[in-house]
């Protein structure tokens, strides 16, 4: 390849670093955090999904048919029902919904939202569906996830950011192997016990070549799905769909009308349940949905993921007689394998496909894709300041130092930060709404955090941060254990596995931090060379061309 194209190349790499490596940490860290969103953080957050949930059949069957009652009959042509057993929300959640024809020809969905307790299936609240989807109620763990969707800047602008985000990913990806052709050569060079910048130069190198598969599937997956909904299904719909979003999912996804026959006839819920129970005892059940209840035609939906396919299945039934139909993907009804490709992107993206050990996987892959971008913008900075002819002002790669130091060691801070903070709320503010305590307090100390290595030496700013998110991690466990009495000594009896496991890893890993902080700051710090190929190649570049 000619030198004047891996120039261009390298001033490409190193700019889209420039410009998105912070962006970059903030969205893989927060992706490497939101793999254990749902269900693990979720059941931590909130003390009423600790203890496992049975599934109750018997006790929805008798639930929709009293609420059938109440609500007008326009809205029992689709009932939504969200199972607690798999305890991925905070409530047990029923949804009669009806699709209502305008005066312009067009459909518009209304219904009615009822929230239950996850266990005794008391009512909680009632509330008009629009009103319902534009209030969000967030604990930690749903603040977690929506913000490594969008950065909570909502739709359009925050899911096209992320999705943007997701194709300088892949930007940096092939022009860094490109730039660094000898990188195969210095695979399994890693010389920690020497100075901190020849160990992030390496670093830098074995993370990206190591795990440059899983930087691939992250970056092409999240780029789609931050785009897809904004971009790709919109212009699908106006092309095939005259516009009708709807109309183009209801076409290529699972879930089906009912072609009513105004014959009534009893929906067997609790026996289609109980079925696919028995039937199905790889897949965990999160959804049913139930087109037409009460009616001769009627359909039963019933989701659920775990297992051979990637994006889960769905369960087809007669509602009337509870006949099993087939069973199909989520988008099953796409012939070929676009439908495969479909199904698997959301799997791939947060590694929920294959049980606790593939999210631990995804986990850390994700906090190495996370470091990839900063360990370069170290490397950027160090050669700047070390440089005998800097491309720019000496304050200026400072002050990109402090800035990186603030807004990527803050996020983890504000994050650690969120779990003792969620046990404070559910205990002084309990039955009530958190979202706006979460939102205050992760972005305070995030804000904090980035100031800090303003006002302070930037070297003490990176210390006090690195022990502030210790201690915090540390902190949890003795924190659940007095609020909440729940703790490893009587796990046996709360059976809140999932919880007191939140908390051991959390104290494992600020341990982890304190023995890290020790081991990193006891480096030599003497200004050397950090990466000398790199700088002997873009001197080589200069002169050739």
């Amino acid at each position: 390849m000619k030198s004047i194209t891996i120039k261009k190349l390298y001033q490409l790499h190193s700019w889209v670093g420039l410009v998105t490596g912070i962006l970059l940490f903030i969205i893989a860290f927060s992706g490497a955090v939101a793999v254990f969103a749902l269900p693990e953080l979720k059941i931590w957050a909130n003390e009423e999904l600790r203890a496992p949930i049975k599934h109750n059949p018997q006790g929805f069957e008798q639930l929709i048919n009293e609420y059938s009652q109440k609500v007008d009959p326009v809205y029992l042509e689709e009932i939504q029902i969200r199972l607690p057993a798999t305890r991925t929300s905070q409530t047990s959640r029923v949804i009669f919904e009806g699709h209502i024809q305008t005066p312009e020809g067009k459909e518009k969905h209304e219904g009615i939202v009822y929230e239950f307790h996850p266990e005794t299936l008391k009512e909680l609240s009632e509330t008009d569906m629009e009103v319902f989807f534009n209030q969000d109620k967030l604990d930690m763990a749903s603040f977690l996830a929506h913000f490594h969707a969008d950065l909570h800047l909502g739709r359009p602008v925050g899911l096209i950011l992320t999705g943007l985000l997701g194709l300088t990913l892949m930007v940096s990806i092939v022009t860094g192997l490109f730039v660094h052709r000898k990188i195969l050569a210095q695979l399994f060079t890693f010389r920690i016990r020497k100075t901190f910048s020849l160990m992030l130069n390496d670093g830098h190198k074995i993370m990206s070549v190591w795990a440059v598969l899983f930087h691939s599937t992250i970056a092409f997956t999240g780029a789609f799905l931050g785009l897809a909904t904004v971009i790709l299904v919109p212009a699908a719909a106006y092309v095939g769909f005259n516009g009708d979003q709807d109309k183009l999912l209801e076409t290529f996804t699972a879930v089906k009308p009912a072609i009513i026959s105004h014959v009534q006839q009893p929906t067997q819920l609790s026996n289609i349940i109980e079925q696919s129970l028995e039937s199905r005892p790889d897949l965990n059940f999160r959804n049913v949905t139930i087109m037409g209840y009460g009616d001769k035609n009627a359909l039963v939906y019933i989701n659920g993921t775990g297992g051979e396919h990637l994006g889960g299945e769905t369960l087809i039934y007669n509602g009337a007689t509870a006949e099993y139909i087939k069973t199909q993907a989520n988008f099953g009804r796409l012939d070929g394998v676009a439908g495969k490709i479909l199904d698997a992107m959301f799997p791939l993206h947060y590694g929920n496909f294959g049980g606790v050990l593939v999210k631990i996987l995804w986990s850390v892959l994700g906090m190495i894709t996370a470091l990839l971008p900063i360990t370069g913008l170290m490397l950027w900075i160090e050669r700047g300041l070390n440089s005998q002819q800097p491309n720019h002002s000496r304050r200026t790669y400072q002050n990109f130092n402090k800035l990186l130091i603030g807004s990527c060691g803050g996020i983890v801070l504000a994050t650690a930060a969120l779990f003792p903070a969620q046990l404070i709320l559910n205990t002084v503010m309990h039955g009530l709404d958190h979202t706006k305590s979460i939102f205050i307090i992760f972005f305070s100390v995030w804000i904090v955090s980035l100031l800090i290595p303003f006002v302070i030496n930037y070297k003490t700013a990176i210390k006090l941060i690195f022990k502030l998110i210790a201690g915090l991690l540390i902190i949890v466990m003795p924190m659940d254990a007095i609020l909440t009495s729940s703790h490893l000594f009587n796990v046996l009896e709360t059976q809140h596995y999932v919880s007191v496991s939140v908390d051991l890893v959390l104290f494992v890993l600020g341990l982890l931090m304190l023995f890290g902080y020790k081991k990193l700051f006891s480096l030599p710090t003497e200004a050397l060379p950090i990466d000398e190929d790199i700088n002997q190649q873009s001197e080589q570049i200069e002169k050739e061309s």
